[in-house]
């Protein structure tokens, strides 16, 4: 039983070996690979980048708001009273901000190098 089996797998790795295979690569797979590798690793560095300047941007506006608040607190209360009394307009332009910083930092460099492969 297993020398017949082993005779079949010869038969098959013999046909294989000989035959042309049906199947052919474009001669331009290993650029393409390449560079979507490349892409890939681009779209997560953007990623990041934005993540971080984003991260940061918070952490610079809390210090700020913690000194003001140290300094004057009937100044933070009052900012702080705005913004509860106009959340949607608040979270409209900060939703607008943050998207003009998406595209800028992610958005913008993903077409740009889509477009300069052509």
């Amino acid at each position: 039983m297993k020398n017949n089996e082993l005779d079949v797998f010869d038969n098959i790795l013999d046909e294989s070996l000989v035959r042309e295979p049906v199947f052919h690569l474009p001669a331009d797979f290993a650029q393409k690979v390449t560079l979507n590798i490349v892409r890939h690793e681009q779209w997560k560095s953007d990623l990041m980048e934005y993540a971080s300047l984003t991260a940061f941007l918070m952490a610079l506006l809390l210090v700020v708001g913690g000194l003001y608040y140290y300094l004057d607190k009937e100044f933070v209360m009052q900012v702080f009273s705005f913004i509860t009394g106009n959340v949607m307009q608040v979270v409209f332009a900060v939703f607008t901000l943050n998207f003009i910083l998406f595209a800028d930092k992610v958005l913008l460099r993903l077409l740009f190098s889509r477009w300069s492969r052509f």
